[in-house]
């Protein structure tokens, strides 16, 4: 009899680190604190590793997210400003690799669960996340490519992070505020891009998951 842990959707904790890191990523950058930042990309990565699951990818997964970690932390804990971009670069990698991943698994269910319906939350918003680092490296390396960001985003490292979560979520949904811009090519470029693949990634998933369900319900009657 499987217990309460297990009955537990796998995606379900990620989701919800995702989630506290977009909710409360306006409080966190009002308030300053880079190392609340820093817990929920940890929690996120962690919980990563549970979301894969077994396979032949878990272990190369968890090689990276423990690398992930320790260049993080080291970044954090050290200060080297050399560390900095390396560290958001390989945060990217582990989250690319946790979408392959994740939709991979996703395209070769024959069903749809609970856990399905999550898991393609979860890559939406992994992309999104995704997005918000390589904005955050754009910005470091070009300051100015964005414009309309907090006065203090280029100082409080936070207000930046916090400003690039919103313009990632509002590019993804193609909402369009406006608020924040892209000014430079390769930051319009990658805004684009970020809104060509929410809708692709919904219509193609939606078709994908309703299909399955159909196509369920269609053996259940035969």
């Amino acid at each position: 009899m499987p217990t309460l842990f297990q009955r537990i959707p796998r995606n379900a904790a990620i989701l919800i680190a995702l989630l506290a890191l977009i909710v409360g990523s306006s409080a966190i950058g009002a308030d300053g604190s880079g190392w609340l930042f820093e817990l929920f990309f940890d929690a996120i990565l962690l919980t990563g590793v549970h979301s894969v699951g077994p396979g032949k990818h878990r272990w190369p997964f968890l090689v990276l997210t423990v690398f992930t970690l320790g260049v993080r932390w080291s970044e954090r804990l050290s200060g080297v400003a050399a560390l900095d971009v390396g560290a958001l670069f390989i945060t990217v990698i582990w989250l690319g690799y946790a979408v392959w991943i994740i939709i991979r698994h996703l395209f070769q269910r024959r069903d749809v669960t609970v856990d399905t319906i999550l898991g393609a939350m979860v890559a939406y918003l992994l992309v999104a996340v995704a997005f918000t680092l390589a904005f955050e490296v754009i910005e470091l390396r070009h300051p100015g490519s964005f414009s309309g960001l907090p006065m203090s985003a280029g100082t409080v490292r936070s207000e930046l992070v916090s400003a690039m979560v919103y313009f990632s979520l509002v590019c993804i949904t193609t909402m369009g505020f406006g608020d924040i811009v892209a000014v430079s090519d390769f930051a319009r470029s990658l805004a684009v891009l970020e809104g060509v693949f929410g809708q692709l990634y919904l219509a193609v998933m939606i078709a994908r998951l309703v299909g399955l369900h159909v196509a369920r319900d269609g053996n259940a009657k035969a």
